[in-house]
């Protein structure tokens, strides 16, 4: 099984990014990111460790990490990071678009 991000997601770990190394430098962000790819290859060896959220998007599952929720859905031949946003964000209405 592969893993995925989507352009999203690229785009959400770069603003994770830059907002860690502006609060608290670039060495703890760093980390961090490290720790959300960590939970990547968690969600990669066990697909259904995240809650299902069919009632934002059907066949969407969430995991959380820290201060922030990974959304991603599993498939056949890949699981596919579909965003990672802070656990403050109105997630609902933003992954319904």
């Amino acid at each position: 099984m592969k893993l995925k991000l989507s352009q999203k997601t690229l785009y959400d770990l770069e603003a994770i990014y830059s907002y860690g190394e502006d609060k608290f430098g670039s060495k703890q962000s760093y980390e961090y990111l490290k720790s959300i790819n960590e939970h990547f290859k968690i969600i990669l060896e066990n697909p259904n460790i995240g809650r299902n959220r069919n009632e934002i998007k059907i066949g969407l599952h969430s995991f959380p990490h820290r201060s922030h929720i990974i959304f991603y859905r599993v498939f056949k031949e890949n699981n596919r990071i579909v965003s990672v946003l802070h656990g403050s964000r109105d997630y609902v209405n933003f992954l319904k678009k």
